[in-house]
């Protein structure tokens, strides 16, 4: 059972991942290095919560990135 949890966690976060990325430019992705590690950050953060729904979670993860770089 945890075995398929762990895959629908997996999908979840890689359908969140993609239509996050998916929502920012090429050139800020090139320019921001850090931004990829922060879209994970705040896409785990999400999982971690119990959110399930990749477009919410993406949509979160895209408006985090508006935050200034800690």
């Amino acid at each position: 059972m945890e075995q398929k949890q762990n895959g629908q966690r997996v999908d979840l976060y890689s359908s969140a991942y993609k239509l996050a990325s998916e929502r920012i430019p090429p050139l800020t992705m090139w320019a921001r290095p850090n931004i990829r590690l922060r879209i994970h950050a705040s896409i785990r953060k999400q999982l971690e919560a119990g959110e399930t729904d990749p477009d919410r979670i993406a949509f979160a993860a895209a408006k985090d990135l508006s935050a200034p770089d800690s």
